[in-house]
């Protein structure tokens, strides 16, 4: 069953590599965005990030962060982004769509680990590796994938609209799309968890050297 599922999902790859690697460099296009928005802030803009970024602390340091409110928010954020790429993917608007909601995600990414560096030098860096990296070494990857493969059905579907091909595996097609998505959803959850329960630790311990 494993090495079925392994083939499976190798195949999907190979099939699609040239979209992978477009919605990659796209969300990493989204980083470096990100990254670079944080030398055109003015002073007053980067204040109240800072200001945001103090009470953050404090409160984690007040160990008032509950990991099941973190969980809960991380959950629902996730699964909106994967509702509509899994929406717009069965339907053709989600070849523009698909693309912009990864962007913001890079955009989101670098934006915050761009200021963290830019404010705390080394120490907004491990806050980063620590804080931020671990979960997002299995939800980043899942959500570049059910992009990806949200974007082929899209493609395909926009292909048939355009040579006015009617295909009878269209149902087969959006169970398929259904279940890759579902597979990878699942290490989306298992990074959700990871953020409520395992990154917070990491943000305590460097609490105090971020004031």
């Amino acid at each position: 069953m494993f090495n079925r599922i392994k083939r499976w999902l190798f195949k999907q790859f190979r099939d699609n590599f040239i979209i992978y690697f477009i919605i990659t460099v796209i969300f990493i296009i989204g980083i470096a965005v990100g990254a670079i928005t944080i030398k055109i802030l003015n002073i007053e803009q980067k204040n109240d990030i800072m200001l945001f970024l103090n009470s953050f602390f404090k409160t984690i340091e007040g160990n008032t962060f509950e990991g099941v409110s973190i969980l809960k928010q991380s959950i629902i954020d996730n699964f909106k982004t994967i509702g509509l790429i899994w929406i717009t993917g069965i339907i053709i608007i989600g070849l523009p769509i698909i693309p912009i909601v990864i962007l913001f995600r890079g955009f989101a990414i670098g934006f915050t680990v761009g200021f963290l560096i830019n404010e705390y030098g080394v120490r907004g860096f491990l806050f980063s590796i620590l804080g931020i990296l671990p979960h997002n070494l299995l939800i980043v990857p899942s959500i570049i994938s059910i992009a990806s493969i949200g974007m082929t059905l899209s493609i395909n579907n926009f292909k048939k609209r355009d040579l006015n091909i009617r295909s009878n595996k269209l149902y087969f097609n959006i169970i398929d799309y259904s279940i890759l998505i579902i597979f990878f959803s699942i290490f989306i959850l298992a990074g959700c968890l990871i953020e409520a329960y395992i990154s917070p630790i990491f943000l305590r311990l460097l609490s105090n050297y971020l004031k």
